[in-house]
């Protein structure tokens, strides 16, 4: 979460049955409107992605997407492993996920988003592009392009494991040119379980997730990192 720049508007992304989507099954984002009489539909955008698309085209689809909306930075979908939630959340979007859609939720829906924007973030002296960014509750996303060309000093294993000593999470995706080499040992050790995706441009996607059913703290509070250990990867 990043910036809000008008409170007032929610855009939902919806499929065909009106029925609440994640961006790949979406075929319109409604944007409703706060007003007295609580919250209503105030007009739609045709958004329809193939799958095919190259990342040129996905992305001109996403500008297309931000122009219309304009001031509006609160996105409501359901849960997605894609990339695309992380883009948006790059572009300043606050990503907030459902199971399903009710009108009644977006004044909840708003403060929560406007209850995280005033917490105070924890100084830091590394770059904000070293460590996974929360793009929904308990969803993060780490890009490791960004984060080595923005910290000399970055490793993967230092980043993703001080995240999992930290932050009980249910998702972490993971934007790479090549997968850690010590993550495949970890997950076997600690359970989670990791997928990975080739991307149009080349670079993987991994999405890291706790087995079904588990504790989303069960790493959390435990140490992972070892600052003298290997670095690699």
């Amino acid at each position: 979460m990043t910036t809000l720049l008008d409170g007032g508007r929610i855009a939902v992304f919806m499929n065909g049955a009106g029925e609440l989507a994640a961006p790949p099954t979406a075929s319109v984002v409604s944007v409703y409107a706060r007003s007295e009489e609580g919250w209503q539909p105030e007009s739609e955008i045709a958004f329809v992605l193939s799958g095919l698309e190259s990342l040129g085209v996905l992305r001109e689809k996403i500008d297309n997407l931000v122009q219309t909306l304009g001031a509006c930075r609160i996105l409501l979908g359901t849960d997605d492993n894609g990339a695309l939630y992380g883009m948006l959340d790059a572009m300043g979007f606050n990503i907030c996920i459902m199971d399903r859609f009710d009108a009644l939720a977006l004044e909840a829906v708003r403060g929560s988003v406007l209850n995280a924007l005033r917490s105070p973030a924890a100084p830091s002296s590394r770059p904000a592009a070293s460590t996974p960014r929360e793009i929904a509750p308990g969803r993060f996303f780490l890009d490791m392009v960004e984060a080595k060309e923005a910290d000399p000093l970055f490793t993967s294993r230092e980043a993703i494991l001080v995240f999992f000593e930290k932050k009980p999470f249910i998702q972490l995706q993971v934007r790479c040119d090549h997968p850690p080499r010590w993550l495949d040992s970890f997950a076997l050790l600690t359970g989670l379980e990791a997928r990975k995706e080739i991307l149009e441009s080349g670079l993987t996607l991994l999405t890291i997730n706790h087995p079904e059913g588990r504790d989303h703290a069960t790493l959390t509070g435990q140490k992972w990192f070892d600052a003298g250990g290997c670095s690699c990867g």
